[in-house]
């Protein structure tokens, strides 16, 4: 189904993009006289149903490429994902793009490097198991959903979790 959404790590980012087993499977079979031919094409056809920032397109290549080659079973090389992993959950809705908006400036305040995703696709939330919105997924770990907390109380839940010694610092108490 070309809806679909296959989370590739770009960079430090997971970046969802449509498409990619119906490209993969199309040009799997094909021989290519070098592998960087191989690699233009790709990024060809990705950036033909997705957006793709001009300044990233190298990150874009060189993942796509990783991704292509372990669905050819081929080696590839592993990416390193950031150390903290923050999914904002939400409906689209305002507050929860206002819930998102303020997590972002609470990692960028305190210069915290997160791999941080917003997902409102339903079957993505389903696949979550949370009902009520928005909702706030840090390393795998639901700790908030349902409530928008002052921000001063959502900068202590994330410095808490992203690191223990600093949500303590900040008067967090577990």
């Amino acid at each position: 189904m070309p809806d679909d959404i296959t989370q590739v790590r770009v960079g430090k980012n997971l970046i969802g993009l449509r498409g990619i087993p119906e490209i993969f499977q199309d040009l799997a079979a094909r021989d290519w006289a070098t592998p960087e031919a191989a690699q233009e094409e790709l990024l060809h056809r990705v950036a033909g149903q997705n957006y793709i920032p001009s300044g990233s397109r190298e990150d874009y290549r060189l993942a796509v490429w990783r991704e292509f080659r372990r669905f050819r079973g081929e080696p590839a090389e592993v990416e390193t994902p950031a150390q903290l992993e923050i999914k904002v959950l939400g409906l689209g809705c305002a507050g929860c793009q206002k819930f998102y908006q303020q997590v972002m400036e609470i990692l960028a305040v305190h210069a915290i490097v997160a791999d941080l995703q917003y997902i409102t696709d339903p079957a993505l939330l389903k696949s979550c198991e949370v009902r009520a919105f928005p909702a706030l997924v840090i390393n795998g770990r639901m700790v908030l959903a349902g409530q928008i907390p002052d921000p001063a109380a959502l900068a202590r839940l994330v410095l808490t979790h992203a690191d223990p010694a600093r949500g303590e610092q900040s008067g967090e108490r577990n």
